[in-house]
């Protein structure tokens, strides 16, 4: 499996989270399934949150449902952050995956004055992280 993801959404996902920082943010990844196991995100979407603790989000899945049916796009799964945590599927994450293809994790890590990032993206069962390029809105 290889995804191709919006450059331009995925960097306003990333400069939200550093916002967020120390709390999560969650999104949903709107796109559609090219050749040979590859899905290609084209939107990145927050959809409004049910409940949120800094340990983790609860997203409105009726309202992700009409997200979805209104795009006109195919739900290929979701990403939050992971505030001070490393990018890998916790044991929460594991236990309310369901309908995810993929879950895209993004750590979040404060060091001094400057905050770092690193993103992987993880199909349920795999042992290694799904490879990815991003593209620009545009670009064939």
């Amino acid at each position: 499996m290889r995804l191709i993801i919006n450059e331009l959404d995925l960097k306003k996902f990333k400069r939200k989270a550093s916002r967020f920082y120390p709390r999560e943010i969650y999104g949903i990844l709107l796109g559609k399934k090219l050749k040979n196991n590859t899905y290609k995100i084209q939107k990145i979407v927050i959809p409004p949150i049910r409940e949120a603790t800094y340990d983790y989000v609860i997203p409105d899945y009726e309202e992700i449902d009409r997200i979805v049916s209104k795009s006109g796009l195919s739900y290929i799964g979701s990403i939050h952050s992971h505030p001070q945590a490393p990018p890998t599927v916790s044991s929460h994450d594991y236990q309310y995956w369901d309908r995810d293809l993929v879950v895209g994790i993004l750590s979040v890590r404060k060091r001094n004055i400057y905050k770092v990032t690193e993103l992987k993206f993880w199909r349920k069962n795999a042992c290694l992280p799904v490879k990815f390029k991003t593209f620009r809105p545009g670009e064939n």
